[in-house]
């Protein structure tokens, strides 16, 4: 019996709605041999309903967005209640919309950190909120979740879901038809692009005996790798060490295919919001200590969470966030030779080794490190000036 035709490896996002959308669970969540989650088909079990294929938004090419700016509106944000707000990466949304569906007998679905990795859960209490806040530069399981969401509006709950572009794609494919997608809000946020799960493997192999968890990724405005000992200690990895976790997702060297062309990266989205931080902020400098979000709304629905959230928000241009924040409107970047060999790596080299290839460590011992290194920073300058090119076009082809 031959297998469904689903996304190859160069674009499959890892979402896993063809594995939620299978009634015969022929299909099941796997890591492949670079650490990014993959589909793996069971054809004893596989009926070819076609089914995974018409929900996988790469197979079904599903138009997610476009660049046609006009049709959604940006807004300078941040969250009204101190104690959110100070726990968030930046100005809070997320919580302050979170809070409300809760309040009005909802469920929240997003990315929890447990341990060294991430999944996606629900929570429907207020208390549960701050285990879903802050930055997490891996990509999270979704295995199960779209079918928790379906579950939740077919029995009349409002859902929030949170999470990247692909994944709220691949949930909105999946809910396609749903008679209560009403009931849903859903949140994406302006991704950089997922890192392989092996940088944080190699990390545990490496410092196992001395981590027990990773507790966030970045600060406000710092990036920094904060991990929680055996002892129970929190503390702060100093930058020059590189830690894989975090140099490796700065780098971009160990991405999913897909991401060096992401198709999600648009300005006008599905989804019912976008969020990010907001770069730059010259128009409420004030404010920049406690955290300020850039919120970009898409549809009515967007627009009304925002306004009558626990929010202060003021309406911006895209002039004033978007030349900070590109990867919202420019998905493309360019392969690094590196990640070519990105199994063999993970499968051969040392830590060591590791981080001078994808965390970007220069060492003397090896000279080439450095060269390689200097050659890194000056093309991800140039990949930068490529961006900005890009979003000044963009701006023009806007009439904005």
């Amino acid at each position: 019996m031959a297998s469904p035709h689903l996304a190859d490896k160069k674009h499959c996002t890892g979402c896993m709605a063809c594995a939620d959308s299978c009634a015969q669970h022929a299909i099941t969540c796997i890591i492949n041999d670079e650490g990014h989650y993959a589909y793996q088909v069971d054809e004893n079990k596989c009926v070819l309903c076609h089914r995974c294929e018409k929900v996988c938004p790469i197979v079904s090419n599903l138009q997610y967005g476009t660049n046609d700016l006009k049709e959604s509106q940006p807004y300078a944000a941040w969250n009204t209640n101190d104690d959110f707000r100070r726990t968030a990466t930046s100005g809070g949304v997320f919580p302050a919309i979170a809070k409300k569906t809760i309040t009005q007998g909802g469920v929240v679905f997003g990315a929890v950190q447990e341990q060294l990795y991430v999944h996606h859960e629900f929570i429907d209490s207020i208390d549960g909120i701050t285990s879903l806040q802050g930055s997490k530069y891996t990509q999270s399981k979704t295995e199960g979740i779209f079918a928790q969401v379906k579950d939740a509006l077919n029995n009349g709950r409002k859902v929030l879901f949170t999470g990247v572009g692909c994944q709220v794609a691949a949930l909105l494919s999946f809910l396609k038809g749903n008679k209560k997608i009403d009931n849903l809000i859903t949140i994406d946020l302006i991704c950089g692009g997922v890192p392989s799960s092996f940088l944080i493997k190699k990390y545990a192999e490496e410092f196992g005996c001395e981590i027990e968890s990773i507790v966030s990724y970045r600060s406000k405005s710092k990036y920094e790798l904060t991990v929680i000992d055996k002892l129970g200690n929190c503390r702060a990895v100093p930058s020059e060490e590189r830690p894989l976790p975090l140099a490796g997702f700065t780098t971009g060297a160990t991405e999913r295919y897909v991401c060096y062309d992401c198709p999600f990266a648009k300005g006008h989205r599905m989804s019912d919001i976008t969020i990010g931080d907001y770069w730059g902020n010259k128009l409420f400098p004030e404010q920049n200590k406690k955290g300020v979000s850039v919120a970009i709304a898409h549809t009515e629905k967007g627009k009304l969470v925002l306004q009558s959230s626990e929010l202060e928000v003021h309406e911006i241009g895209w002039r004033d966030f978007l030349f900070r924040n590109p990867r919202m409107v420019y998905g493309k970047g360019s392969i690094p030779r590196s990640r070519m060999r990105l199994a063999k790596a993970f499968a051969k080299y040392r830590y060591e080794r590791l981080q001078e290839d994808y965390a970007n460590k220069g060492s003397w011992k090896r000279p080439l490190s450095m060269v390689n290194r200097i050659c890194l920073i000056i093309k991800g300058k140039f990949i930068a000036n490529r961006r900005q090119a890009f979003v000044k076009q963009l701006l023009i082809d806007n009439n904005l």
